[in-house]
């Protein structure tokens, strides 16, 4: 297999620049007096990442949990955010996972391409393949959503019974989607090149013993980063082993090297079960409820590329057993359809259940294969990797890390099957028309990038894309703190749009926040530790936001006040400044009791306790 040329580097530097354009527009577009934060979607996820790096910042090796001020071990390795929080030092926390997030994606296209080399494609066709199955999306574009609750737009009928109500994956989800993953989050990127680096070494492992090392060192560091995804990883090459014994390839050698790559991630799940027994805050954050979606919005998340991977696979068949294997999966994929009808909650298939799924699917691949090992991996992780993310076990959704790039491999597969005896300008036109359906949710994603920046709001709704000038202030005093710190700041408010000289909200439209989210903000930028910081990381995090919002409540009692702040443990308060006719409700707390004013701003207090 030839190396990396010129034409390569280019390539993947084009594609890599185009999802890193919206970060430098917004960078670019920063107000006077504010600072960019770095991302739109997800910005209170993105901020327990920040407060990672800001540890390492601070020298810190093994992490805590800065959204709780309750006791914990502080065990937590996390080796990426530890070499990002050392480059932080040097290029800021704003530029740190931005680089790292265009340089995985960059480097995940020239991995695409020694992909599409092993299938021996033309280099045409490789570099359609690249686009393609970077832009490659499902049908989200047609019931687009920039804030990601439930359908609130006008639809069809037909269309939004047909999904309970919920959005497509593609519209909310972009760890399934590579390039929504290319433009949003780093950790994302660098999960999947890690994945292509096991699924290489394992592929080169039946000739080449020099692969297992490095194949176990990737798959250590997959398991420390992203662990959900070694359980993936596990599930496709199952698959993978059932074709190759199938198609009696199988061989002593590459079975122990593949063995021993699967060992590399001994010393890191033995540490991840160390932290679980021993720290009460991970046990917390790991018990927490997060289901994948219901089947109906997955398959319409990825259906062009689930229609034209089954088309392709269909156009392969030649023997009675492919056909067999073919109509298990597609009975398979109908049956889920229907069982999704009935959207129960908690989890979609039981674990019985989900075990006679698993080897239905196991049995498609098995059936479809052909002598090709990259093409029976390929076949693996589409088939399996579709109901991989319904194996009953918390944090499934995250099973889903980059489903789309399977399915897209083998609709340019179909695509080239189909195409193969048509005219070049036909091949061009059809092939363009493809990508832009496919790419259209994509080309959303990346236009949200920049809307949501323009309007200075998340995804989350609470909080902002811009800090003021006011903001940034509160962030410097805390940063001169030394000591622990634990922050109580208002919960944020959403700024919904309403129909001129009515009260009634348009749907799926929302402004900057009324009053935005600074909690996770805080714990991200400075370190400090805060009650009610995430939805996730924050155990009982309803009761605790209740809590803070009980303590700013004009409403309640200087007794109630007091004994709250006592039991929390607050260090330092960030309060708002007093509004004329105080619409917001908030108690003044100028010139509180006992309180040491370390920071005064137009709009903010900042308050340490004695």
């Amino acid at each position: 297999m030839r190396q990396f040329g010129k034409k390569d580097f280019i390539f993947a530097g084009a594609i890599a620049l185009a999802a890193f354009l919206p970060f430098l527009i917004n960078l670019l577009s920063t107000p006077a007096g504010s600072s960019y934060l770095g991302h739109q979607t997800n910005n209170d996820d993105q901020m327990v990442y920040a407060a990672w790096m800001r540890q390492a910042m601070d020298g810190h090796f093994l992490f805590d949990n800065r959204f709780t001020p309750d006791p914990q071990p502080g065990l937590t390795l996390h080796l990426y955010f530890l070499v990002l929080g050392f480059l932080a030092k040097i290029v800021g926390l704003t530029w740190a996972p931005a680089l790292a997030r265009i340089g995985f994606s960059f480097l995940l296209v020239l991995l695409l391409g020694k992909w599409f080399d092993r299938l021996e494609w033309s280099e045409p066709w490789k570099r359609v393949g690249q686009i393609f199955v970077t832009l490659a999306g499902g049908f989200g574009f047609l019931i687009w959503h920039d804030f990601k609750g439930g359908i609130t737009k006008p639809v069809p009928e037909v269309l939004s019974s047909f999904l309970m109500g919920k959005l497509p994956t593609d519209v909310y989800q972009p760890e399934g989607f590579l390039f929504p993953s290319m433009l949003t989050n780093g950790l994302f990127m660098v999960s999947l090149c890690l994945i292509f680096f096991v699924f290489q070494a394992v592929l080169d492992a039946k000739v080449n013993s020099k692969t297992v090392i490095g194949g176990a060192v990737a798959l250590g560091i997959l398991m420390n980063i992203h662990s959900y995804d070694v359980l993936l990883v596990a599930l496709v090459l199952v698959g993978l082993l059932a074709a190759t014994v199938y198609q009696k390839s199988l061989t002593k050698e590459w079975i122990v090297r593949s063995c021993l790559i699967v060992l590399g991630v001994i010393p890191a799940a033995v540490w991840f079960s160390h932290v679980l027994a021993n720290d009460p805050v991970f046990q917390a954050r790991a018990a927490t409820e997060t289901y994948t979606a219901n089947f109906r919005g997955v398959f319409f998340g990825y259906l062009p590329l689930i229609g034209l991977g089954m088309t392709g696979l269909w156009i392969g068949v030649k023997t009675q057993k492919q056909k067999a294997g073919f109509a298990i999966f597609g009975v398979l994929l109908l049956a889920l359809l229907i069982a999704a009808g009935e959207n129960k909650a908690g989890y979609f298939l039981s674990m019985p259940v989900w075990v006679v799924v698993f080897a239905l699917a196991t049995t498609s691949v098995v059936l479809l294969s052909s002598d090709s090992p990259i093409r029976n991996l390929i076949l693996s992780w589409a088939l399996i990797g579709t109901i991989a993310i319904y194996f009953p076990a918390l944090f499934q959704r995250k099973l889903s890390e980059g489903l789309s790039i399977p399915w897209a491999i083998l609709s340019v597969d179909a695509l080239r099957g189909l195409l193969a005896n048509r005219a070049a300008q036909e091949k061009k036109l059809v092939m363009a028309l493809a990508t832009l359906v496919v790419g259209a949710t994509s080309l959303r994603w990346f236009v949200e990038e920049l809307q949501l920046a323009k309007m200075n709001v998340s995804t989350t709704t609470v909080h902002p894309v811009y800090l003021s000038a006011d903001e940034l202030k509160v962030v410097t005093a805390l940063n001169e703190v030394r000591t622990r710190r634990v922050v109580i700041s208002p919960p944020g408010i959403p700024a919904a749009v309403f129909l001129e000289n009515s009260d009634k909200p348009l749907p799926d439209q929302f402004g900057a926040p009324i009053e935005g989210d600074l909690n996770p903000i805080l714990s991200g930028l400075t370190g400090a530790y805060t009650y009610a910081g995430h939805w996730s990381e924050t155990p009982n995090y309803m009761k605790r936001r209740g809590e803070v919002q009980k303590i700013f409540s004009a409403k309640t009692s200087l007794e109630d006040r007091n004994r709250l702040i006592k039991q929390i443990g607050v260090t330092h308060i960030v309060a708002r400044k007093p509004i004329k006719d105080n619409p917001l409700g908030y108690f003044d707390f100028t010139g509180f009791p006992g309180a040491k004013l370390i920071s005064d701003s137009d709009q903010y207090l900042v308050l340490e306790l004695n």
